[in-house]
């Protein structure tokens, strides 16, 4: 490559980012909500459930348990330390640099750290998880601290965070292997998904297909808040 290595920065998706963050708070709001209906049911008819319905009362103490535990385990998972947790990275002439929300780094990566497989065909190659929510992660290999060669992920999959050029990432952070380590060996699968054979068009951008799902989302949702309220 004779080319300037460019400096790609990860791109937030934030109309699906915001659903999803959204999503969460209103599932926490109903689960308040619910708790302080019950409580309040249990609190008006305490006397009748002691005395006639004991099993009943029991049942609801266990499901007011259940549904603060679970409200408990949003919350911390929402806002539990979030300076650990990876908000943006940016791939370079020199590798990848991970950082949090508050722009200090957390992991780096670069391409003078990997090594070449002992037991692969390939020093890097992609792989996507089966099922329902699927996610494409990088696999490489590095050296850990007792100077073993050890089998590592680079992930773009971000904590509550989706990123619209999620798939360039990957891309930028493979031409780089290509460009600075052409020791190493990518897989004929990846260099064919990725794209990375010279003279190949650019990825396009679906950002503004991205808005208009998030917006149909967003008004699927308020719809149904609307008829929930109609309810009560």
């Amino acid at each position: 490559m004779t080319e300037k290595f460019q400096t790609v920065v990860s791109k937030v998706n934030k109309p699906i980012t915001y659903l999803l963050t959204g999503m969460l708070w209103l599932v926490i709001i109903i689960i308040v909500t619910v708790m302080g209906v019950i409580s309040e049911n249990m609190y008006s008819h305490f006397r009748r459930y002691i005395e006639d319905d004991l099993s009943t009362f029991f049942i609801l103490i266990f499901a007011q348990l259940l549904l603060l535990f679970c409200g408990i385990a949003l919350v911390m998972s929402l806002t539990y330390r979030k300076k650990e947790k990876i908000r943006k990275a940016v791939i370079d002439e020199k590798g990848v640099t991970f950082y949090n929300s508050e722009d200090h780094v957390v992991h780096t990566i670069l391409y003078s750290e990997l090594q070449q497989s002992k037991q692969s065909l390939s020093d890097a190659s992609m792989h996507t998880t089966t099922g329902r929510h699927s996610k494409s992660y990088l696999k490489i290999y590095l050296k850990n601290k007792t100077g073993d060669i050890v089998l590592t992920n680079i992930n773009f999959n971000f904590e509550y965070v989706i990123l619209s050029n999620q798939f360039e990432m990957y891309r930028q952070f493979l031409r780089g292997i290509q460009c600075f380590r052409p020791d190493l060996t990518i897989s004929r699968q990846t260099i064919e998904e990725y794209h990375l054979t010279p003279g190949f068009p650019p990825v396009k951008n679906f950002e503004a297909f991205e808005y208009i799902i998030a917006g149909f989302f967003t008004l699927t949702i308020l719809g149904l808040i609307y008829t929930i309220s109609l309810l009560f």
